[in-house]
Parts: structure tokens; sequence; C-alpha cells
């Protein structure tokens, strides 16, 4: 689990961090508007497409099969059946807030919702093999140029 965790965490933060890297690399476009940094910009729609699946996957696999399983909000709402999910569903957390989140686990990752983000995640900006052209053409080789003939001596 703790690993699963830090691989979701690693995921986020890279996506989070890019996104910022584009914002902190921004120009100023037409009328004002700031643009971001095109590389960083689709490194980070990149990234975010590539991973979304597998962090998905991690993410249906720790909440576990309650996800297609667990009660719904009938059940909830019947105090007789209430009880009884109060009491066996409580765990380091009391039973509801734990429900809650798995609830919102399985509209992100396993119902209709899910399904469209799913979809989104690798079509809505393009396809991955958009975003790693955009990435080239917009690449500025310079500094790599200048970096790898300082190191092998040749600058």
């Amino acid at each position: 689990m703790k690993d699963k965790i830090a691989q979701l965490i690693a995921y986020a933060e890279t996506v989070r961090g890019l996104a910022e890297l584009a914002a902190l690399r921004s120009r100023p476009g037409e009328h004002g508007i700031q643009q971001p940094d095109p590389v960083a910009v689709n490194t980070a729609k990149y990234s975010f497409a590539h991973g979304f699946h597998d962090a998905a996957a991690k993410l249906i696999d720790l909440a576990g099969g309650l996800l297609a399983t667990g009660p719904g909000g009938e059940d909830w709402a019947n105090p007789e059946i209430r009880a009884v999910l109060e009491q066996h569903y409580a765990a380091a957390v009391p039973a509801e807030p734990r429900l809650r989140l798995l609830n919102l686990i399985a509209g992100l990752t396993a119902r209709d919702y899910g399904g469209y983000q799913a979809v989104l995640a690798t079509h809505a900006e393009g396809s991955l093999e958009a975003e790693k052209l955009q990435i080239a053409r917009t690449y500025d080789p310079a500094r790599a140029r200048a970096y790898a003939s300082r190191h092998a001596g040749l600058a």
C-alpha cells in the first residue's frame, strides 16, 4: 500500500510541478495574456495522460471491491441498515467519511464519470503522439547542446 501511495504522490506532484513550471516560464502573448511555456505544458499534459490509467488502477486496487459492491444511498438512509453499516464499515475513521471517500473514488474511476474521464485523459488535449510531437517541435535544444559540449570538452 505504501508503495502505491508513494507512486500516486509522485505522479500527482510531477504533473503539478510541470504545470507550475509552465506558468513560471510563461511569456506575455497577444493582448498581454500570459502564455504557458509550450514544452513544459505539453510535457505536463503528456505525463498526466500517460500515467492516468495506471494511477486510476492503483487507486482502484487500494480502495478494493467496495467501489463496486459497497452500500448505496438507500442502504445508508435506512436506519436499521445504517446501524449495521456504521458498525462494520468503521475503521481508522467512522463509517460515513470512509464510505463517502469510497463513493468519490468510485465516481472518479469505476462509474460513468470515471469512464468519461478515462477517455478525456487520453484524448481531450490530443493524442499522446500529438503531445510528443508538440514537445519535440517546441523544444529548444541549445541548453542541452551547450551542456553536452562543455562536458565533452568541445567548448
